[in-house]
């Protein structure tokens, strides 16, 4: 069995991170504290140490003489101690209840080696000493001062080490499960409120504490997260009903022509002939409908592949218009685009978005059709303007146009043979370009679509 942190929840693995550093911390700050206090125990202990050898060493050089009884009268800190030798390492005066006499070879050496500020540290003392001239003689001196040096006690400290650290693993994990789960509550009621999240309730939220912290910016992103899931789901279920809707229509109309030239109708030459007009009209809607929505289909799916090439842009525009004429020749249509403007995107796909704003136009004039297209560059691409005199669109329905399925007079597109389709299309093949599509339009007056194609490549060609 393998352990470690990997099967821990979020909550015991800050638990067990937070009562580790606070561990350390406290083993690290002990350690710190204890030599700094440590370092200044001895430090002040040698300054009264040096402050009192320098009085008893004053003391000896003032007087005229250095005696025992003279010496005893010396008032000094607690705790301090000294001996006196002469040069010849006999000891004159020791306030030890136990003393001994120094080597005398000892007592040379310190002669010889002694240095003004010395300090030896022995078990349980401190000392250093004095060289001092009285009258021509020289006198030894030795201070000691008794000093526990707390780092002797390995031990003890061992145990306060030991004591801590067990300490601070406690607080660290009391108060690192309390602090993790308070924290990490909002994850929790996040990860609740979105389990609890299905199709049919796309409409909850996650409820914010307002603190703006991350957990915070979190589930407003959740939030938002849901709520274009929402608007995609609605989308969906409203393509699918609008879709169904369209199609039941002609299924309805072909099932009634076949059921009844079943039934008589095959008999009725005429009849059979009106019928069969019909279910072609009808399939060849449905044939169109459904290429449509394919279409749309592949756009959502991010399937559809531009094939870009580089072409004059006036040949296109004089493409469709002549196409145009043929196909409807009570129209007035014109085209203006420079001939040197040239451009790089996908022929048939920009043909296709002209021919769904023409068709536009011609479906919805009021008498005689006058279209006009106008192609020229911008600071940040190519404009395409697409303008008609026709009965135009409300301004109720102008932010609406491009879905998919709306129809701005359900009756009259109906008659017009229109499912609502072409300018979502349009939309999504000017999209693919990197581009924008938008309509201005007055009621009566008539409509104008432009074209904005921001990545799309252009260039004059100018005539040598």
């Amino acid at each position: 069995m393998r352990f470690g942190v990997r099967g821990l929840s979020i909550s015991k693995k800050l638990t067990l991170i937070y009562s580790i550093v606070l561990v350390v911390i406290l083993m690290v700050f002990t350690v710190l504290t204890f030599y700094l206090i440590r370092n200044y125990l001895i430090k002040d202990s040698e300054a009264i140490l040096s402050s009192n050898a320098d009085i008893i060493a004053s003391y000896i050089s003032n007087s005229q003489n250095v005696s025992d009884s003279s010496l005893s009268n010396l008032s000094l800190s607690q705790g301090i101690y000294f001996i006196v030798y002469d040069s010849s390492s006999n000891m004159i005066y020791s306030s030890m209840e136990r003393s001994f006499p120094a080597k005398r070879n000892h007592f040379e050496d310190r002669f010889e080696n002694h240095k003004a500020e010395n300090f030896a540290h022995e078990k349980g003392s401190i000392s250093t000493s004095r060289i001092v001239n009285a009258g021509g003689e020289l006198y030894y001196v030795e201070v000691t001062k008794a000093f526990e040096d707390i780092g002797a006690n390995s031990e003890a400290i061992l145990g306060i080490l030991i004591i801590i650290g067990i300490l601070g693993t406690i607080v660290g994990v009391f108060s690192g499960s309390f602090l993790s789960q308070k924290l990490l509550r909002p994850i929790k009621e996040i990860t609740e409120t979105a389990q609890e999240i299905t199709s049919s309730s796309l409409n909850k939220r996650i409820v914010t504490n307002g603190t703006g912290d991350e957990l915070d910016e979190l589930a407003d992103t959740i939030n938002q997260m849901i709520s274009r899931l929402e608007m995609d789901f609605e989308t969906q279920k409203r393509f699918v009903s609008d879709a169904s809707h369209e199609l039941r229509t002609p299924l309805a109309i072909i099932h009634g022509h076949v059921n009844m030239l079943n039934r008589w109708g095959k008999d009725d030459h005429e009849q059979l002939d009106r019928s069969l007009k019909t279910l072609k009209t009808e399939t060849e809607n449905m044939s169109r409908l459904v290429d449509n929505l394919l279409s749309l289909a592949k756009g959502d799916n991010n399937v559809i592949s531009l094939q870009k090439q580089e072409f004059p842009l006036k040949n296109l525009l004089r493409e469709v218009v002549d196409e145009t004429l043929i196909s409807c020749s009570d129209i007035e249509i014109s085209a203006h685009c420079d001939e040197k403007l040239s451009v790089n995107a996908d022929y048939n796909a920009l043909k296709q978005v002209l021919r769904i704003l023409v068709d536009n136009s011609i479906k919805f004039r009021r008498g005689r059709a006058q279209v006009e297209i106008q192609a020229k560059p911008t600071a940040k691409g190519i404009q395409l303007t697409v303008r008609d005199q026709g009965v135009g669109i409300p301004a109720t329905s102008l932010n609406r146009i491009f879905d998919r399925f709306y129809r701005v007079d359900e009756s009259r597109t109906k008659a017009t043979g229109g499912y609502g389709l072409g300018l979502s299309i349009a939309r999504q093949i000017v999209e693919l370009h990197g581009g924008r599509i938008s309509a201005t339009s007055q009621a009566g007056i008539g409509t104008e679509i432009m074209i904005e194609l921001y990545s799309v490549y252009y260039y004059l060609m100018y005539l040598a």
